[in-house]
């Protein structure tokens, strides 16, 4: 319970933070990051509310905030990776055509697929940012990069998701103790990514290239 606590306090900050800086730039200074953050933020914490209720009848939302997910990223990364527009958007309709053929994105469980096709197109986004931002190296350092911490967060984040969702449902019967430490483990991952992703935040406070 206190890792699921300090989970929702960070993301509330991160809430604050952009809401903030939205209303001090331009909401697109920030990559519309705020509205990722207020939606994953309240449902996070209707989710909570629900389970503290013993009601855990609110998984298939996670289905919906998936395919959210893989459209928010897909016009936050076109917007910064202009030369790879053209494989982005084939890529974003293979994986909706995906979704709808082949996951049961519309049924009242969680589809662990949606998960999984998540994590893979945010480790590829993020990996093809690397690419193009050290291919076309500048006087700026990578850090200073309001992408880079977001970049680093969702790739920390994809690949824990991916180690814990695979095995999910064989550990379940197999071995609950270890996947409950896993579960414990994510929150902690979630942690980091939006500290990360509040450094990201403070990053295009002070960076005046990114309201160019």
């Amino acid at each position: 319970m206190l890792l699921q606590t300090i989970y929702l306090i960070i993301l509330f900050i991160n809430v604050i933070k952009a809401v903030g800086l939205a209303g001090r730039k331009k909401l697109s200074s920030q990559g519309y990051l705020s509205i990722y953050l207020l939606i994953s933020f309240f449902l996070d914490l209707y989710g909570h509310y629900k389970l503290y209720l013993g009601e855990p009848d609110f998984a298939y939302l996670f289905n919906y905030y998936s395919i959210f997910l893989i459209i928010f990223f897909f016009f936050y990364y076109s917007e910064i990776l202009p030369n790879f527009k053209k494989i982005h958007r084939y890529s974003f309709f293979l994986i909706l055509l995906f979704i709808v053929f082949f996951t049961k994105f519309y049924g009242q469980n969680y589809d662990n697929k949606l998960g999984i096709i998540v994590c893979f197109y945010f480790i590829i986004n993020a990996l093809i940012w690397f690419y193009e931002r050290l291919k076309n190296f500048d006087d700026r350092k990578i850090t200073d990069d309001p992408h880079f911490w977001v970049s680093c967060g969702l790739l920390l984040w994809s690949i824990f998701f991916i180690f814990r969702a695979i095995p999910m449902f064989f550990l379940q019967d197999e071995d609950p103790v270890f996947l409950e430490t896993l579960k414990n483990i994510q929150y902690v991952v979630n942690i980091i990514m939006y500290i990360l992703f509040y450094i990201s935040l403070n990053k295009i406070k002070n960076n005046k290239v990114v309201d160019e």
